[in-house]
């Protein structure tokens, strides 16, 4: 059975609804006004094949619906839509995680949910806690699109054969000496490949993220909330401590990664590293770039033997912009497009899960048994989730700016001085972005 959520509710599904029964939901969405054109952004270019299936489904009951796509990278999709829907600009339909959403709820660019809308998402589709992480002063927004998380460990099954390893690491030690055998040099001394791929640089706030990990399988977090509501750092201890000596080592002292190599999932895909911390939608780009690729997939360990296993919760929704003048027809295509069948669709095409609980994983499951950590957990992972907060992405953008360059700083090597000025110097930029925002509190 799948791991409970942090609202207590289970994770599992439904009574599975047939495939079969798309013509039905298609039929009975009723028909749009004629010559409408949406326009729908996406910062995952992955996912632009799905919306362009489901609109040409949509189209053949609403003839006068036409579309208009665009996706680009996450961030700088981030990046547009900000500049964009505050102006007008931006498209009609989107999707984006709660980082950003959250700024364009309180500034007023997206509308709460349309009271059909809003009763829709909590008849049972979607369990508690994701209706409640899309809640912000008890009005929902947006309709649960995708998880944009559930981190796991990837690892190829090749290599751990080929090294002598029996399986996969279940803690953290175990990790570092599978990795030690695992990496790769040639005769100058170059890695060719990487015991681990883990994110050493990049965009924004995406190696915070990640570094979240770390911190949350040591026992800390980024931020934590107090009784009174307010928030401060929990990563000046040492918790925190530790999460950047591991990476420290990991570059410098143990050499099991490097920044120079390929990373992420074209690292894995390819057979540059041989283990990775990374969502389902790794799956996807794996069966598209290299589908004999034998590889498993098991929770990040456990820091130490005896202590809990973490995963990452990441809802992220699909809105309608506040400022469409294609309101009704936007909202229209959304529902049809989180449904059951089209969230299969779109784990299926693209990996990335559905936070709908009545999908039936099974036939999935048969064809790519890989998803089972992802859709089944196993029941004794603790589960964290994304703060919902204005300042959020900030926080873990700057975290991200000071993370890059302390990775590779060589005077933070075997320097456990160093390494806890370091933490402190970062939770005190994290602590004084909340207060800039009147969120800071340790009480």
């Amino acid at each position: 059975m799948p791991g409970k959520s942090p609202s207590g509710r289970a994770l599992g599904r439904r009574d599975a609804l047939a495939l079969g029964g798309a013509a039905a939901a298609v039929a009975a969405i009723p028909a749009a006004h004629a010559d409408t054109k949406l326009t729908v952004w996406t910062g995952y270019p992955e996912i632009q094949p799905v919306y362009q299936a489901v609109a040409a489904e949509y189209a053949k009951t609403h003839p006068g619906v036409t579309f208009d796509f665009f996706s680009s990278q996450l961030r700088q999709a981030e990046q547009k839509l900000t500049a964009a829907v505050p102006t007008g600009t931006g498209p009609d339909v989107y999707d984006i995680g709660t980082n950003i959403s959250v700024n364009f709820i309180e500034n007023g660019l997206i509308d709460p949910n349309p009271p059909e809308i809003d009763a829709y998402m909590k008849s049972g589709p979607w369990d508690k806690f994701t209706v409640d992480f899309l809640t912000v002063d008890g009005k929902t927004y947006g309709l649960p699109f995708l998880e944009g998380s559930r981190a796991s460990l990837y690892w190829n099954k090749t290599y751990f054969k080929e090294a002598g390893i029996a399986g996969p690491p279940a803690t953290f030690p175990e990790l570092i000496e599978a990795a030690k055998k695992l990496v790769k040099f040639d005769s100058q001394g170059r890695m060719t490949r990487s015991g681990i791929s883990l994110r050493l640089s990049g965009q924004g706030s995406g190696i915070g993220e990640k570094f979240r990990y770390l911190l949350a399988a040591t026992g800390g977090s980024a931020i934590e909330q107090t009784p009174s509501g307010k928030w401060h750092n929990g990563y000046d201890n040492q918790s925190g401590r530790d999460s950047l000596a591991f990476y420290v080592d990991a570059v410098q002292t143990w050499h099991i990664d490097d920044p120079k190599v390929l990373h992420d999932a074209d690292a894995f895909a390819t057979g540059a590293t041989a283990m990775l911390f990374r969502e389902s939608w790794v799956i996807g780009e794996i069966q598209s770039k290299n589908p004999n690729l034998d590889y498993g997939v098991v929770p990040i360990p456990a820091w130490k033997a005896g202590m809990p296993r973490y995963m990452m919760l990441q809802p992220e929704g699909v809105y309608v912009s506040g400022q469409s003048s294609n309101k009704k027809v936007a909202w229209d295509f959304v529902k049809f497009l989180t449904n059951p069948q089209n969230g299969l669709r779109l784990t299926e095409v693209t990996g990335w899960l559905s936070p709908r609980t009545d999908i039936d994983w099974k036939p999935l499951l048969a064809k790519t048994p890989q998803f089972k950590t992802f859709v089944e957990p196993p029941a004794d992972i603790q589960y964290y989730v994304e703060p919902v907060l204005p300042p959020w992405d900030e926080i873990e953008t700057r975290m991200a700016d000071r993370l890059t360059a302390a990775y590779v700083d060589p005077s933070l090597k075997g320097n456990p001085q160093n390494i806890a000025a370091t933490i402190h110097s970062m939770a005190q930029q994290t602590d004084q972005i909340l207060k800039d925002a009147n969120l800071y509190g340790t009480a």
